[in-house]
């Protein structure tokens, strides 16, 4: 974690707990919690990267249950957009 000209930058891996992963409407619920923050926020699986704002670009992730991703926040809430981001995956996304 380094300081940039933004802000800090700052990663955290989560695991996607949910039974479906990421589909219509969580990658709803993760990008409209992401709007929330000024941060750049990126979201990455097995070297595809995603816009973490952008539900159509989450879902091309093709993420699942069990996967991984690594969010990455860059800017002067980088670290309050990924606890908050956290929070919404670790919940799975209120899905039981």
């Amino acid at each position: 974690m380094g300081k940039t000209d933004m802000g800090g930058e700052y990663k955290k891996c989560v695991t996607l707990i949910n039974k479906w992963g990421l589909h219509a409407k969580t990658a709803f619920a993760f990008a409209k919690e992401a709007m929330k923050y000024e941060s750049v926020i990126t979201v990455e699986k097995d070297k595809k990267r995603a816009d973490g704002k952008r539900m159509d670009d989450l879902l091309m992730l093709c993420a699942g249950c069990g996967d991984t991703l690594v969010i990455t926040a860059v800017g002067e809430d980088g670290e309050k957009a990924l606890s908050g981001l956290a929070t919404v995956v670790s919940s799975g996304f209120g899905e039981e």
